[in-house]
Order: C-alpha cells, then structure tokens, then sequence
C-alpha cells in the first residue's frame, strides 16, 4: 500500500524538508517562549547528529538505545541512528533495574543517549559487563571521568563539522536500505514476564502511515502534542513518525502534569490518550465546569449535555433521526464549544482512545460535552493500531474496523488474530518457532474478542488472564471490572476468582472523589480509616450492586475490599503502560483474597 519507492523512514523526512522547509516541525516551550525546529532545519540536525554517530563508529545493524524524556533530542537521535542503518530502542525512564539490565543485554545497544548526567551512572552498570557503548548526555558539563561521555553539544558540533565528509557513506547506507531492515525495537510492557523486543521494520512503519492517511487523519493539517513515553508504539507513531508522512507539527510535552496547558496551547488535529489520561481530562473538565462563565449557565450546560447524550444513545439504536441530529449539531457549538476551547480540544478531529478499555461512562462524558471519543486496538507486534473505529461508526463496546490492509479473524478458542503488513516479522533474538506469536500468517494477539454484524471487533479480555472458576466455567474479569471502574469514588478493579467458587475483587479509591463523598456525608478520617467506614461500604456495595445486575451470575462479584493503596508504575502493580500486572497485584494482596473466602466478618462486604 505504501509507495513502492520507498524503502526507508528517512526519506519522507527529506521530502518534507523540501516540500515545506520553513514550516514548524518541532516546537517545545522554554522560558523565553516557544521554541521551533523547522523541517529544513530538523533535517540538517538529524544528518549532523547522523554524522557524528558515524565518528562514533556506529554500523548498519546495530542498536541506539535513548533514555530521555520528549525532548528534541530525543527525536534527533531516533532519526539520525536510523540514517546510519541503525535500530533504535527507546527506554522507559520507569524501568526497573532489573528491567534495565535485561533490555540493554538483549538490545546489545553501542550508543546511549540519556538526559543528562546523573543517569550515566545508572546506565553504566546496567550495560553488558563488556560493553562499549558510548554514553551520550543531552544536558551536563565536561566529560566523565576518563571520558566516560560525550556532551550532546559536541556530538552535533563534530557532526556538524564532519558531515562533508560523512555525506557520501550516509547517503550510500541510506541507499542501500531494506524495508525489510529493523527501523526500531519496542519492548513489550511485561505483564507476564521480561520484556521482549518486538523487531518494527521500515515497511512496517511506512504501511501504518499509508493506513492512517487513507483513513484521512492528515486532512486538514496535523498537530500533536507528544507527552507519552516515545517507549510507546503509539507515542512514536502519532509523534516521530506520522508527522514524516504529513509534514505537521509537534508540540514536545516533557511533562505529563502539563499536559492541559500544552492542549490548549497546541489545539491538536489527533490527540490519543490511555483511559488514565482521559480519566485525568475529565476531572479537568469538570473542574472548569465548576467556574465561571460555565457555573452560572449551569442549566444551559446540563441541556446541551443532555442532547449528547441523547444522540449517541439514538445513534446506538437507529433511532436518530434528522430533527435530533440537527439539536446535537447546535448542542455541540454553544457553550459546549467554549468548553472543549478551554480544554484544547475544539480543533480535534480525530479523538482516540486506546491500549486498555475504555469505560463506557468515561466515554459517555466525552460524548455528552461533544468530544467524539473514537477506540482503536493493536498491539507493539502490530506496529501499534490494526483497528480503529472511524468517526460516525462508533459502535458501544466496540473498538472499530481493521486498518487499511489489515484483516481479523477469530480462532476457535476466541482468540483474535491479525494479518497485514503491519504485523512484526517476530522479537529480536528469538526464533519465530519460539515466540509462539504466529499461527500460520496470522499473528496471534493473546486477546479474545469477537466480530458483530457489521464486522466490528469487540474486545473482550487477555487470553492468558480468563478467569477459570472452581465450576470449570471461563470468566472474563474485565466484564465486571470496566462496569465498576470510573464510577464513584471507585478507581481500579481487580476480579479474582481462579480456582476459586465465586468472583471477589480488590479495588483502590479515587482519593479526591472519596474525599468529597466524606464531606458531603460528614465522615471523618484519613483515607485508611474512610475505605472502611460503613458508610463509605455501602456506597461501595451499591456500585458493585448496579454493576452485578449488569452480568451474569458466575461474573458477578460477591465480595470486595477497598485499599486505600494506589497501583501505579512506581508501586510494581501497573507495566510502563499502564496495564495491570495482575500477578503482581494478588501477590501483594494474597491474605487479602484468602480472606475473601472465608465467612465474612463484621463490617466486611
């Protein structure tokens, strides 16, 4: 699908700076204002910085490893590794050591580019006993000791100096590129064991950008903000690569905390975000909502809502007709309008969802305040989306259609599966026959899920975390789980029932929202003492309660405890990705759920 004649990343970002050489490419914020890398430029850099790699000794085939935030640099180097006939490997500033070690082994990497020096040392005693990787500091003074780095700043002035010199070997190794050759290596999130490095080729990539133009996200122009870890393949797709196809603009959002403030500053054209990120957004929403010039036209607001809400409920039923779309359309461009402006989303088109479920009430928001919040599927080993849903074909529970190119099917056992040009021709040093990532030529996604009528794809849960109950019966934890997360004071879920006679479940609170649940009902305490007071259980109970009415018998939850604990990165309980490491978290709480199957005791759901 891709042009033929092209076989390398690369090669867009020369076009690009032909095309549009004074047209913003990159922009970050300092102190003095807006910061901007044009296309002309941001090529020149990419070719110096390639330049000085090869003074480096960098060969075709070998890896770069960066581990630093969204920063220019971060970008520069990715390109510039790759022109060399390099793979990069971006790092997870969330890795654990152990983690850490393990990449930087399998990656075998001979550059190391980080922020700045306070993370050499780190880098350096997770490297390979006898590796000889050069440590490259963005940020930092003077080298290390007996030369342990090189400054950034120097790297770009040698390269600078030498790519006369260096021109003819860049442009022959650009050249001679397969499409066929790795452009990058992803390292899975880990959930069920070390990460492993999904091998993402240039044709793997260059089909992902002639997909997602086909399906028209660069009409119009193309903004993104980039705030996700560019450890993430959807992270590295909307902000390095997909701008190479279209020529848009990055705004770099180094931190996560800013992210508002960089929305309304960019107005983004896409903007895709984790179910956490949106979860964060609605309660930046919410708080605006709270002020003026939205509190005092509350009942305005809640009307407009209204009609949102209404539409997406008739457009799930057919029953949206002429009358009502034309209310919506007038709903979504009064105050609504103002508030998504406030937000920095007025100007996106293409709103997007994915890498974990997205709950139906969390989507039920965005749609109510006129943000058409779109789903899309795929994993590292797609080289990111294989499904999304296009805008007016949303479906409830659904996360849309193949890509451009791309097909699904459902095996036996429910299992879906995928084939296309995107799919990854396997992990870095392992054999396909070991991988078990294939069945025939199709790849094999350990997720199970099933095809309506119209040939939407359903998600439905991990293969490997199906609950087998001690009645033989498979159980898929996330059917109870998404109806209980988001609501109330309630944050995440976990549905344990392996072996077990019936479901439980452990769930942490949303602090600030329990918080307000305690003054209205004038609870003390400190969190530990709120998660089990009476009253706050039996608000807990009657959450659960409306989400058992909603599953069958064997899915319902029948016991639950609240922890006034948070999973996150930081504790062990969620992946750089933010998905749930379900071992993990019954590992940690494994009296906990012993007790939940005894007879309860007093005060106990």
């Amino acid at each position: 699908m891709h042009n033929s004649s092209l076989t390398h990343v690369v090669q867009l970002l020369d076009e690009q700076s032909e095309r549009v050489p004074t047209h913003p490419a990159l922009s970050w914020l300092t102190q003095d204002g807006r910061e901007v890398l044009t296309w002309a430029d941001y090529r020149q850099r990419v070719w110096a910085v390639a330049s000085g790699f090869l003074d480096l000794g960098v060969k075709p085939g070998e890896t770069v490893a960066i581990l630093a935030p969204n920063i220019v640099e971060h970008y520069v180097a990715d390109l510039a590794a790759i022109l060399c006939g390099a793979a990069t490997v971006s790092l997870y500033p969330t890795l654990v050591d152990e983690q850490l070690v393990h990449i930087l082994a399998d990656a075998q990497p001979v550059v190391v580019i980080i922020a700045d020096v306070t993370g050499a040392g780190r880098i350096r005693s997770a490297l390979p006993e006898h590796s000889a990787a050069r440590i490259v500091c963005v940020q930092g003074q003077g080298e290390g000791s007996a030369g342990a780095h090189v400054l950034w700043a120097d790297l770009l002035t040698r390269g600078s100096e030498s790519l006369d010199a260096n021109r003819g070997e860049l442009g022959t190794r650009l050249a001679n590129s397969g499409v066929d050759d790795a452009a990058t290596y992803v390292y899975t999130s880990g959930t069920t064991g070390m990460p492993k490095g999904v091998i993402v080729t240039h044709a793997n990539l260059l089909f992902e950008m002639e997909a997602f133009d086909r399906m028209g996200l660069f009409v119009g122009g193309y903004r993104v903000v980039s705030y996700l870890p560019l450890a993430h393949i959807a992270e590295r797709l909307w902000s390095l690569y997909f701008p190479l196809k279209s020529g848009g603009n990055v705004l770099l959002c180094p931190d996560q905390s800013q992210l508002v403030s960089y929305l309304r500053l960019q107005r983004p054209s896409y903007f895709m975000g984790v179910p956490r990120v949106w979860e964060k957004l609605r309660g930046a929403a919410k708080m605006i909502l709270k002020a003026e010039p939205y509190l005092s036209r509350s009942a305005k607001v809640a009307a407009d809502r209204d009609v949102l809400a209404q539409a997406w409920s008739q457009s799930q039923d057919g029953s949206l007709g002429p009358e009502q779309r034309l209310r919506a359309l007038r709903a979504r461009e009064g105050i609504l309008h103002d508030l998504r402006r406030d937000l920095g989303l007025d100007w996106t088109v293409n709103p997007a969802c994915g890498a974990a479920a997205l709950p139906e009430d969390l989507r039920d928001f965005w749609r109510s305040v006129g943000v058409d919040l779109t789903q899309a599927y795929g994993l590292s080993e797609t080289t990111g989306v294989a499904v999304w849903e296009r805008i007016g074909g949303a479906s409830r529970g659904s996360v849309g259609f193949a890509v451009p190119g791309c097909e699904i099917a459902i095996a036996e056992d429910g299992e879906i599966l995928i084939r296309g040009p995107g799919n990854t021709p396997g992990y870095r040093n392992m054999a396909p026959d070991e991988s078990g990532l294939f069945v025939g030529d199709w790849l094999a996604t350990g997720d199970i899920g099933h095809l309506d009528e119209a040939g939407r794809l359903h998600v439905t849960d991990r293969k490997k975390e199906m609950i087998v109950n001690a009645s033989g019966k498979n159980i898929s934890p996330t059917a109870i789980e998404d109806k209980i997360s988001g609501h109330g004071f309630i944050n995440q879920v976990i549905a344990i029932g392996d072996g077990r006679p019936y479901i439980t479940g452990i769930m942490t609170v949303n602090e600030p929202a329990l918080l307000s649940f305690a003054t209205e009902f004038g609870i003390a305490g400190d969190l530990a003492e709120l998660v089990e007071h009476p009253v706050v259980l039996h608000e807990a109970q009657r959450i659960v309660d409306l989400a058992n009415e909603r599953v069958s018998r064997p899915e319902q939850i029948k016991r639950f405890r609240l922890v006034a604990d948070q999973w996150s990165v930081d504790s062990g309980d969620l992946t750089p990705t933010l998905k749930l490491r379900r071992r993990a978290v019954l590992a940690r709480y494994s009296s906990m759920v012993d007790g939940l199957y005894e007879q309860p005791g007093n005060g106990e759901s």
